[in-house]
């Protein structure tokens, strides 16, 4: 089994890309991915979700499904088949879309919430022999959450999240990576935390850590991210979470 781990990355490369404002899009360059939050409960097989080319050009997007852990802080990613892609390989035409079934194939054990990440990676066109190329052309690769549920966790099909965790399962503090300080979420919960708009409080005055998202804390995981400079022992913080109160508001090892 092929296992991919990566320190601080929220998900594989994604290079060169863009995340849009909007809730349910995710794009860069001329290709527009939607749902950005996609999952599974436990009694539905399959769900959609849609590659949209924008550009002038045909283009290739093979779509591959990893299993997503966090283990002593680091992401890993490894290869599986419990769930997979339908079609794995497209080619969309110019201005046009492509719907994808993500389709469960084995069932998720009880009182579990399953991580995956959905990988879409553009496929290098040949190149005209009559056309000259300049600059450098990029391929991209995009990465996208895909959470599965077994029986017993409790999901909403309305609402601005699938899944709630209960804050008391969370817990922060500041440590230290590579020497300089940075903040460390510990989630006990049997659902992942969804964490952005990050403040901290330090001697009276509060800093921003993300004005968008942070990233995601697994269940029973723990994952860090460097504090901006200046910013070494902040008492409090104020976080949006996927939760019945959206704001967490915390002091340190509480």
């Amino acid at each position: 089994m092929k296992v991919i781990t990566s320190g601080r990355a929220a998900g594989l490369l994604c290079t060169c890309a863009l995340t849009l404002s909007a809730s349910h899009a995710f794009a860069a360059a001329t290709i527009l991915l939607w749902p950005i939050d996609p999952w599974l409960s436990a009694t539905s097989n399959a769900t959609e979700l849609w590659i949209q080319n924008q550009g002038e050009a045909p283009t290739t997007m093979q779509v591959r499904i990893v299993r997503w852990q966090q283990e002593k802080g680091l992401e890993r990613y490894q290869q599986q088949n419990e769930i997979v892609a339908s079609p794995p390989i497209v080619r969309i035409e110019k201005e046009s879309k492509q719907l994808i079934r993500l389709i469960k194939q084995a069932s998720i054990p009880a009182g579990v919430e399953q991580a995956y990440r959905i990988i879409v990676d553009e496929i290098p066109q040949p190149e005209s022999s009559d056309k000259p190329q300049i600059g450098l052309k990029l391929q991209m690769r995009y990465s996208i959450p895909l959470f599965v549920y077994g029986t017993g966790i409790e999901t909403h099909t309305s609402g601005a999240h699938h899944a709630l965790v209960d804050t008391k399962d969370l817990r922060w503090r500041v440590s230290r990576d590579n020497g300089k300080p940075a903040l460390e979420v510990r989630n006990n919960g049997d659902v992942h935390v969804r964490l952005s708009k990050i403040t901290v409080r330090q001697g009276g005055q509060t800093r921003q850590v993300a004005e968008g998202l942070l990233g995601y804390v697994l269940p029973h995981s723990v994952r860090s991210w460097p504090l901006p400079a200046g910013i070494n022992n902040p008492v409090e913080m104020k976080a949006t979470i996927n939760a019945r109160d959206s704001e967490w508001q915390s002091s340190a090892g509480n």
